[in-house]
């Protein structure tokens, strides 16, 4: 294993659990993949329970399109709807993955949070969760005094593919109709433009797939797999956002990447594309960590998730101010 360019933290969170877990695909073998290193981390990490003190509630809202909503102690109402959209690749992921980072980003932001279980692929292939995505925020929207948000206001907030369908629902908005009520979007490590689909001028700025492949869990082969078994023409604005040609028309965007992530220049390049566009935008940048490096309970990133959900909170306190 490439030890360059990690932080000492993750090297020796590495050494406790034995191994780098890479994705590697084909897709019908991702789920296998990541269940072998779930019950890995289970004999060196303990997973804590979510915060109990953040109330929740699973709804069926449609056929088949199911949402969990988290509500914070003591909250008072007068606040936008969060639609959160989990991360896997758009084939993998739940309502019960995330949900111990859910209740704490609600807990900590003081937020109605409302989760979604869109159609994963490749049984359902692009745009069937990008519909269920929106769906759901059109709901929330139409649903404020059931949730008790503040009416015609929303954000929405997504990880890695999740964070994908974030800025591809704003966007969707923004050409359909329905962006008067987006507040903003808060996006962590999204996949913002299909690999094989980059723009000529931003090729040689493009080295993440090259230099991070073998360094983090989103792997050349493995990404490959899940953007193929999710479909769609990658120059598809909705499939690569950074390709939209309303960037300039964004709310407010929040946005996380990692230095070495194989996902690290979609990150960048679409911050370009935002300060380019005079959309506003506060980054938050992890140098020496991989893709989904906020999602274990090891001893020694410990100080790493506090930053992690602290930044959160000062993300979402941005797209609000």
């Amino acid at each position: 294993m490439g030890d360059e360019g990690f932080a000492q933290p993750w090297l020796d969170f590495e050494k406790e659990v034995g191994q780098r877990f890479l994705i590697k695909g084909p897709i019908e073998k991702c789920n296998e993949q990541f269940a072998s290193f779930g019950a890995a981390l289970m004999k060196h990490l303990t997973f804590p329970a979510g915060d109990s003190s953040v109330k929740t509630e699973d709804k069926e809202i449609a056929t088949g399109l199911k949402i969990r909503i988290y509500t914070p102690p003591n909250y008072a109402g007068n606040k936008p709807a969060v639609l959160f959209y989990h991360g896997g690749g758009w084939a993998m992921g739940d309502l019960d993955g995330e949900d111990y980072e859910t209740r704490e980003v609600c807990r900590d932001t003081g937020l109605v949070i409302i989760s979604v279980a869109y159609r994963l692929a490749p049984e359902n292939p692009f745009p069937a969760g990008l519909n269920d995505c929106v769906t759901a925020y059109r709901w929330a929207i139409e649903n404020s005094r059931l949730l008790n948000t503040v009416p015609n206001e929303g954000i929405t907030f997504g990880t890695s593919a999740g964070g994908n369908l974030a800025l591809s629902v704003a966007l969707k908005l923004i050409d359909t109709g329905g962006a008067e009520s987006l507040k903003g979007v808060a996006t962590i490590a999204p996949v913002t433009v299909s690999r094989h689909d980059i723009p000529e001028n931003l090729k040689a700025r493009y080295t993440s797939y090259n230099e991070n492949t073998k360094k983090s869990i989103d792997t050349e082969e493995g990404m490959k797999a899940f953007q193929d078994a999710y479909g769609g023409d990658g120059k598809d604005p909705y499939v690569s956002p950074l390709l939209h040609p309303r960037i300039k028309d964004l709310p407010k965007v929040y946005i996380v990447w990692a230095s070495m992530d194989t996902l690290r220049d979609d990150s960048k390049l679409f911050i370009e594309a935002m300060n380019e566009a005079g959309v506003s935008n506060r980054a938050d940048e992890y140098t020496g960590y991989p893709h989904w490096f906020w999602g274990y309970p090891s001893k020694h990133l410990v100080q790493l998730r506090k930053d992690y959900f602290s930044n959160m909170k000062k993300g979402f306190e941005f797209i609000l101010s």
